[in-house]
């Protein structure tokens, strides 16, 4: 067995893989959602990695990072069988690997494919989604390449990979200073707390709040009485540096054992909520509003389905939102209205990138 792990696009991940496994999944890729593979020691070295990508039946481009962002080399080779000899060499703690090849040093954020402008916006994107925490690295690096290979084709797609990459490191470098428990985990501690209390809690829950309020029936459980979340607008604003925002609501009625599907079949508007659209206009707007008007804006009144429920019932639940958060040690701003969100104005927003990329 191999001290490695191995990731790739379409799985298997592998831990301690034989020779023939590695091998194998080497001359695998290649195929959509089946282009790379990424390998790390066992125990793990901090930024340091080696990783092949392929297009179709095409050539290997090979990268190998040894630490620092300037310590980023690449070579391609065209055979499969001379791939799985340098990973092997690699994994084996051999020197063939380095010496047999013509490693070249890689400019990690350059991705000459795009036009500036384009490249800036690009990456200002991948650093807020990857501030989100919400991210895997494959999910994100597919995610940017749709975004611009209408305009710039396939080609582009190992630039945007390869910045995407080195976004990711420097995120993770960055991490190495944070505190042990950041204001994140305690919002995490608290919906763990709320889930013990019979309310649904969710973090980066769907796209907007209006699909959250939809949706939010599928995930309750047998004596759940409420629900609280967050949705991915929500995270991307927290990690700008606007708070969060903590929607609540109350299910309308009681679910039983013998009727597990009865709340979930239920109409959204039935559902008795406690503050609907935090951009109700669209986000694509956003960027053109004031501070001062997204404050106001998010505090304002929506028609959510609310009408004919007692607020008592959806007060209830923000309230108890509002005491669990508190109990974490969070800054809760709410002047009690079950039809307005929660704040958490202070909120630092720091999540660790997931440890699965």
């Amino acid at each position: 067995m191999l001290p490695i792990t191995v990731k790739t696009e379409s799985g298997p991940d592998l831990t301690r893989p034989s020779a023939a496994e590695l091998t194998a999944l080497l001359c695998r890729i290649g195929a959509a959602d089946d282009h790379f593979v990424v390998a790390e020691r066992i125990p793990e070295e901090a930024h340091e990695f080696l990783q092949t990508w392929r297009e179709e039946d095409g050539s290997y481009e090979v990268e190998h990072r040894d630490g620092a962002p300037d310590r980023h080399f690449r070579l391609e080779l065209t055979d499969p069988a001379e791939v799985a000899a340098l990973f092997l060499a690699w994994a084996r703690g051999e020197k063939s690997w380095r010496t047999a090849h013509a490693w070249e040093r890689v400019e990690l954020t350059a991705a000459p494919e795009l036009d500036p402008e384009a490249r800036t916006e690009l990456e200002e994107r991948v650093r807020l989604l990857l501030r989100t925490g919400f991210w895997s690295l494959p999910a994100l690096a597919e995610a940017m390449t749709e975004e611009v290979e209408d305009e710039y084709g396939d080609e582009s797609s190992r630039d945007v990979h390869r910045m995407v990459a080195a976004l990711w490191e420097e995120r993770l470098a960055e991490e190495a200073d944070w505190p042990d428990v950041t204001d994140v985990d305690r919002v995490a501690r608290a919906f763990a707390a709320l889930e013990a209390e019979g309310i649904t809690a969710r973090m980066n829950f769907t796209c907007c709040a209006t699909c959250a309020h939809g949706e939010i029936c599928a995930e309750r459980r047998e004596g759940d009485r409420g629900y609280a979340f967050f949705h991915q607008q929500d995270t991307e604003g927290a990690a700008d540096g606007h708070g969060l925002y903590i929607r609540f609501g109350a299910y309308p009625d009681p679910i039983s054992a013998g009727e597990p599907d009865r709340i979930s079949a239920s109409k959204p508007d039935a559902i008795r909520t406690g503050k609907p659209d935090l951009i109700s206009a669209g986000e694509t707007e956003r960027t053109e509003r004031t501070e001062r008007a997204e404050k106001a804006e998010r505090a304002e009144e929506t028609d959510g389905g609310t009408e004919g429920v007692i607020d008592e019932e959806i007060g209830a639940v923000g309230r108890a939102v509002a005491d669990a958060l508190e109990g974490v040690g969070l800054t809760v701003e709410w002047d009690g209205d079950p039809r307005r969100a929660i704040h958490l104005p202070s909120l630092d927003w720091r999540r660790r990138l997931p440890m699965v990329v």
